[in-house]
């Protein structure tokens, strides 16, 4: 260990008993690795990153933009509400079936109205998950609360209850925005068999042709297993041209939590899936350009004191899957060196230079009506449909648990609030599942 390049100090938890540990974040031949010990259950060396030279300069990013646009954690933009644990599928895959997960007894109409006080009118993304959040009978009167609330409510399922269009359109008619249905394989029941135990291609495509007859926007949940269905992103990603209502896609690296099924060696850390991105599409040749996307981002965001998860990152994608629709990565090499050369400078020149950057560009895009509707308008929609027809968000995701909790990410960046235990206690779901779900 004497040769590890040390990156950082953070806080971590042991991934036994979920204790308090320090914890020190190092190079050592090219990835990330956190080593961490626990005074009872020994050392841990879990890999964060596979991609250290983007690590370090990510983490100098966003302490550059930290120090000149504080993170205002007052603007809740979304939250994650879990309805239930209970739920009528067994997926291998599934972060739910942690054993030592517990979680208080499911809340009740009124008390859900009192906890949505704090973000009353703020327009609001707020995610109905679980568990299944479908097996609540009340889910159309929980929905129609977080709508009358003045936020959007996203269902984030199994859809296994989503083949009956009557039901779907009930939700729709109590308020439902979008719906996020998990997609592992647009053609390959194999896979599917694999990782939710049942043939479900079928059954996804009439869930897609339900949710376009609802007139739902639509979001999709692709979560990436090493040697399982890693090669099955690029028919996912061609669902945007098919479905415009698709807005989203999210695809999230595996986490092994012991379920049955896989293991460690089927994980992938957050950047890997930025591999599996550029593998999937034609708009990024190599990592560069990938990496170049994030940051404008990552900074567009910053600028309007909110931050972006450290393990989650986006990236505006063109539905065409053409390079030359996405943001030219040499002109916006050359606008994030000058932006970060008049940070030091002057930060509200800086500010200034990079959105009149990117506001020229995204005009060139097609994005006038989408910022005329937002902007002068004030249109009440989800601030992420905001775009044209002809673009969707693309994001990377892991979660943080007991192995790869990094206390100073988790505290300082996460945008992304747990609803359950308060939003009035501003914990962001990560913190709130690792340190308060528990036996």
């Amino acid at each position: 260990m004497k040769n590890n390049q040390l990156i950082r100090e953070t806080g971590s938890l042991c991934p036994v008993c979920r204790r308090r540990i320090e914890a020190r974040v190092v190079e050592d031949d090219g990835s990330v690795f956190m080593e961490k010990e626990c005074p009872e259950h020994g050392r841990f060396r879990p890999r964060i990153a596979a991609h250290a030279r983007y690590y370090r300069d990510l983490i100098r990013l966003y302490g550059l933009l930290r120090r000149h646009y504080p993170f205002n954690r007052d603007q809740i933009e979304s939250c994650a509400f879990t309805t239930t644990l209970r739920c009528d599928a067994s997926c291998p895959i599934c972060f739910a079936g942690d054993r030592e997960r517990i979680m208080p007894p499911e809340q009740s109409l009124d008390e859900i109205a009192a906890n949505l006080e704090p973000i009353r009118n703020k327009g609001a993304m707020f995610k109905l998950h679980g568990g299944e959040p479908t097996l609540r009978e009340d889910l159309p009167a929980i929905i129609k609360l977080v709508r009358d609330s003045g936020n959007y409510p996203v269902l984030v399922t199994n859809a296994l209850k989503l083949d009956d269009i009557d039901y779907l359109r009930k939700l729709k008619e109590s308020g439902l925005y979008a719906v996020g249905p998990w997609f592992d394989a647009r053609d390959d029941d194999s896979v599917y068999e694999k990782m939710r135990g049942k043939p479900l291609v079928a059954q996804r495509e009439r869930v897609l042709k339900n949710v376009d007859r609802a007139g739902l926007r639509l979001l999709a949940f692709f979560v990436c297993v090493r040697g399982v269905n890693d090669t099955q992103l690029p028919g996912i990603l061609r669902m945007t041209r098919e479905y415009p209502g698709l807005y989203k896609v999210i695809v999230l690296a595996y986490m092994h939590r012991g379920s049955k099924g896989f293991s460690e060696e089927n994980e992938y850390t957050a950047d890997e899936t930025w591999d599996t991105v550029v593998r999937s599409t034609g708009v990024f040749p190599s990592l560069d350009e990938l990496y170049i996307s994030l940051k404008i981002n990552i900074i567009a965001r910053a600028l309007r004191h909110r931050y972006q998860c450290f393990n989650s990152q986006t990236v505006l994608m063109p539905r065409s899957d053409r390079k030359e629709d996405g943001f030219d990565p040499d002109h916006w090499r050359r606008v994030i060196e000058r932006f970060e050369e008049l940070i030091e400078i002057n930060p509200v020149r800086a500010r200034l230079y990079f959105l009149r950057k990117l506001g020229l560009d995204l005009m060139g895009k097609g994005f006038i009506k989408p910022l005329t509707d937002r902007l002068v308008l004030r249109k009440k929609e989800l601030a992420d449909t905001f775009i044209p027809p002809s673009y969707y968000w693309l994001q990377f995701q892991t979660m943080y648990y007991p192995k790869n909790y990094d206390e100073e990410m988790v505290k300082n960046y996460c945008p992304f609030l747990s609803f359950n235990p308060g939003l009035d206690k501003k914990m962001s779901f990560c913190e709130y599942y690792n340190l308060h779900l528990r036996t």
